[in-house]
């Protein structure tokens, strides 16, 4: 019993003296330690950034890209060709008769609820709005007038969005009025003055047919009540309802204008106007708000519209069984901001690979400097019977203390610099750097580290282990290139947000193989130096020569850090000019002119007025004349096209000088006369329709003949889809004469004009929102969206991050160095080296490497681009179109450069400085102690 008592005594004694030797050794030994803490804190803090700085510049590029969305392109919407049930009708704009029921209301709330969340959080409330179309108003007319058309409009909530200009609003009108009584409307006062009708003045409108069984005389008085100008202009109410606010005008200069205008009626007066109107239309929407929209919820709610886009639905009306198909186009927004993450993920991916490699080897030396540091006690600890596991086990636990709180605060510090809804995933790396210190500390170190017993595998053995990395690591990057080339970016895997690993690992695997190139070619030409300075006088550079073949700096891990440092910032630098060139050449073709407005079609008035602005020299309009139905005579195809009409000689004047001018030999055949009724046009070449061959293009209800005299591409300034064609404003007037009110106008500025001015005189032509860009706001407006800002932000960020762990590693692998250089220093100062020209040999240990690496790393920085640009999406972030080509910006590159090399040139000068303190007595105290 004694002896098992002293048996354990005698352990715990052993325990306690293992760890108070290890206490002491931290305590005097505390730098390496912090050293590896702060690289854990770092790369743990960056790794926990990167995902929530993804996802809040996702979360914000969908927010603004369905915030800057028209209403029309982004809400639920369906239509109905018939009206809402007429006891809907019977409540007035207040609401307050008691008979009036809410069957469409009831139902459209019901479609909202029925949304699988979170979906529903998006959707507004309801709304809907009913429009009786082309009701005939008879003349008089005042002069310039030829004749009025009004579509009648009834919308229950209209006062939100209306106000008074003048008059009153309209009142109800009873189903049995024999048509005796006026029907009262409003009109926006821009309409109200296209068409010449003043407040209180009464017009005869036609009466087509009887309704409700009353006998109606042919004419109703129709009634203006008032005007209304809107409450908000920018309300995404008048994106959908575009004809509240504007008079669609066709001046015809041998007749007269004819002016077709909207018309707000009450809601209980709208069902008299079913006699006096062609058609009806309902249309229902729900407005989704994406202002809270988080990236986390994205792809599901995506999903979710994908689903709920043409469904039918079963809505009540005034005809039985009646059904809507609900459409979308925010589906195709977020698909397109999905993208932009994506390759923003990618591209920092793609990057970011060789500094995490790097990350990684450095904290192998942070942890060979604390296992050097810990020698003597950890040797003290064998002699006394402690077990390698044991060992492995105490330094391992050493790693945790390090590791963990380190991971925690920069994990921490991550999430309130970026805050983001939690998500479990951004911290999963964070994990993984907390545990990196233990197990590199607790893996087998050699025995002269762990126990003072000296070893190891011989130099036959280390070979033939060097030759077998090497040859994997080269067959590992050539594999990896080749699979690239044949397979590009797997794009389902950017579809869902993904990184593709392919493409993220293949730029590391190249520099691995790189390093190894340079760490066999390098010492060629050392040799040579080498033996032509052996019989030299002096002793720096045969001596320096020799011990930087013999020992090069460190081995590998400087020159990963050189090589993928300088490769990692030359390809940013290509990478920024090549994605600030695609988006300035991305604003000249979209825009097209230097200044670019669209928007609702503006009357011939409108583009007079901007004509005459102080600085405007030259205009182009494009009208829309609608998608029209095209045959192609020898092949008795049909394909619907975008008809647009323009006055080619001005499109060529306006445009002159900008990248997405259209080109002008086209503009030439288009000016060709129309012989013999024949139309000539421009079709784009995504229709198929070959140059020279004749068809026919159904226009105004008619037939006509055309030929294509030419092919476009597919994407050009002047139209929004693929599937346009051209055709000239003279050609279409010596068939049927019209008035072209266009949609896209091309502005050309005098060279010292206002834009400021200009668009805020343009602004005020027309009460409807215009869209007015210039190719500079256009470059400003992608630079500064979330995706791009975050982009750029990014390739800086592993710009400067990749500089300063380039420092890092330079100091790291002098202090690794340390021991076997003082050692030799010490034996020289014994033979009478002097000490000033100790800086001199320091620099000979880093300078060759960092030489060659350098120059590896240029090299490199070049090449990647040529590798894998074309597999990275940049047109995501320049509007679609195609893939910018590389672009190298000097100026930029050189200043990187520069600053590249300023930083190594300091840190090598760090280390050199740092290595001259050494004293000679501590350096000859532990060479004898060796």
């Amino acid at each position: 019993m004694a002896s098992g008592h002293e048996c354990a005594g005698a352990g715990t004694g052993h325990r306690m003296s293992l760890f108070l030797l290890l206490r002491r050794q931290f305590r005097h030994y505390r730098g390496p330690s912090i050293l590896l803490a702060v690289i854990v804190l770092v790369v743990s803090g960056i790794l926990t950034m990167w995902p929530r700085a993804i996802d809040a510049m996702y979360a914000q590029d969908l927010r603004q890209t369905l915030g800057s969305a028209t209403g029309s392109q982004r809400d639920f919407i369906g239509y109905l060709s018939a009206p809402p049930p007429l006891t809907d009708l019977d409540a007035g704009f207040d609401g307050t008769n008691p008979g009036a029921t809410t069957q469409l209301a009831t139902t459209l709330d019901r479609i909202r609820d029925d949304l699988p969340q979170p979906l529903r959080g998006m959707a507004g409330d309801a709304r809907w709005k009913v429009t009786g179309f082309e009701s005939v108003i008879r003349g008089p007319f005042p002069t310039g007038i030829f004749s009025v058309d009004l579509n009648y409009a009834a919308d229950p909530l209209i006062l939100d969005h209306i106000e008074l200009s003048s008059g009153s609003l309209p009142g109800p009108l009873s189903l049995d009025d024999p048509g005796t009584e006026p029907l009262e409307i409003l009109l926006s006062a821009d309409s109200a003055a296209a068409a010449g009708w003043e407040v209180g003045e009464e017009r005869p409108g036609a009466v087509l047919r009887s309704f409700n069984d009353v006998d109606l005389p042919p004419d109703r008085p129709v009634l203006l009540t008032g005007t209304y100008d809107p409450r908000d202009a920018a309300d995404p109410y008048w994106t959908i309802n575009t004809d509240l606010l504007t008079a669609v005008e066709e001046i015809n200069p041998n007749t007269g204008t004819l002016v077709t205008a909207t018309a707000v009626v009450s809601p209980d007066a709208f069902a008299p106007t079913f006699g006096m109107t062609e058609r009806t239309q309902t249309t229902m929407w729900l407005p989704l708000d994406g202002s809270r929209l988080e990236a986390a919820a994205a792809p599901l709610i995506e999903a979710q519209l994908r689903q709920a886009v043409g469904a039918p639905h079963a809505i009540p009306s005034t005809s039985p069984n009646q059904t809507a198909q609900f459409n979308s186009g925010a589906p195709a927004l977020m698909a397109e901001s999905t993208q932009r993450a994506a390759s923003t993920n990618q591209i920092l991916a793609l990057l970011a690979s060789g500094p995490l490699g790097v990350c990684l080897a450095t904290a192998a030396v942070a942890v060979r400097l604390v296992v050097d540091r810990r020698r003597t006690a950890v040797e003290l600890a064998g002699a006394r019977g402690a077990s390698a596991t044991q060992l492995r086990t105490i330094l391992g636990g050493e790693g945790l203390v390090l590791g963990i709180p380190a991971a925690v605060l920069g994990a921490l510090l991550a999430a309130v610099a970026i805050p983001v809804p939690f998500n479990p995933l951004h911290f999963a790396w964070a994990v993984v750097a907390a545990l990196v210190p233990a197990v590199l500390l607790a893996l087998p170190h050699p025995p002269a580290a762990v126990r003072g017993t000296g070893g190891g595998s011989t130099a036959k053995t280390r070979r033939r282990w060097r030759l077998a990395l090497e040859a994997l690591v080269v067959g590992l990057a050539t594999t990896a290139t080749i699979l690239m080339f044949q397979r590009g970016i797997d794009q389902r895997v950017l579809d869902l947000g993904a990184v593709d690993p392919l493409l993220s690992a293949t730029p590391l695997l190249i520099t691995l193989a790189a390093c190894v190139l340079v760490l066999r070619l390098y010492p060629l030409p050392l040799a040579r130096y080498a033996k032509h300075q052996q019989g030299a006088p002096g002793l720096i550079g045969y001596l320096g020569a020799v011990r930087a073949l013999r020992s090069p700096g460190g081995g590998l891990l400087p020159v990963l850090a050189l090589i993928v440092g300088l490769a990692v910032v030359v390809f940013a630098g290509v990478l920024l000019s090549t994605f600030r060139a695609g988006v300035t050449d991305a604003a000249q073709h979209g825009v097209g002119a230097d200044l670019r407005i669209q928007g609702s079609p503006l009357s011939a008035q409108s583009v007079e007025k901007i004509r005459e602005l102080e600085g405007v020299e030259n205009i182009a309009g494009v009208s829309d004349l609608g998608q029209l139905r095209v045959r192609d005579s020898a092949a008795g195809e049909n394909s619907l096209v975008r008809v647009l009409a323009i006055d080619p000689a001005e499109v060529r004047i306006a445009q002159q000088g900008s990248a997405g001018a259209f080109p002008t030999d086209l503009l030439g055949l288009l000016e060709r006369p129309a012989a013999g009724g024949t139309l000539p046009v421009l079709m784009s070449s995504a229709v198929g329709l070959t140059p020279g061959s004749n068809g026919t293009l159904n226009y105004r209800n008619a037939a006509r003949p055309i030929n294509i005299v030419g092919t476009g591409p597919e994407q050009i300034t002047l139209a929004t889809g693929s599937n346009w064609l051209l055709v000239s404003t003279a050609a279409v007037n010596a068939l049927d004469e019209r008035t072209f009110e266009p949609s896209v106008v091309f502005l050309d500025l005098a060279p010292a004009a206002d834009d400021a001015a200009i668009r805020e005189a343009i602004a005020g032509v027309t009460p409807t929102p215009l869209l007015i860009q210039t190719p500079a706001e256009f470059e400003e407006l992608t630079l500064g969206s979330p995706s791009g800002a975050g982009l750029q932000a990014g390739l800086w960020t592993v710009i400067v991050f990749m500089g300063v762990l380039c420092a890092l590693t330079i100091v790291m692998t002098s202090v690794v160095n340390a021991p076997a250089r003082n050692r030799l220093l010490a034996l020289l100062r014994t033979l009478g080296f002097p000490r000033q020209r100790d800086g001199a040999l320091l620099l000979w240990e880093l300078g060759p490497i960092a030489a060659a690496a350098l120059v590896a790393g240029t090299l490199l920085g070049f090449i990647l681009p040529l590798l894998i640009l074309d597999s990275i999406d940049l047109a995501a972030f320049t509007g679609g179109g195609p893939q910018p080509g590389i672009t190298v910006d000097i100026t930029l590159t050189l200043w990187l450069l520069a600053g590249f090399l300023a930083v190594t040139a300091f840190s090598i000068a760090a280390a050199v400085a740092v290595g001259r303190r050494q004293r000679v007595a501590t350096v000859l105290r532990m060479t004898d102690s060796h």
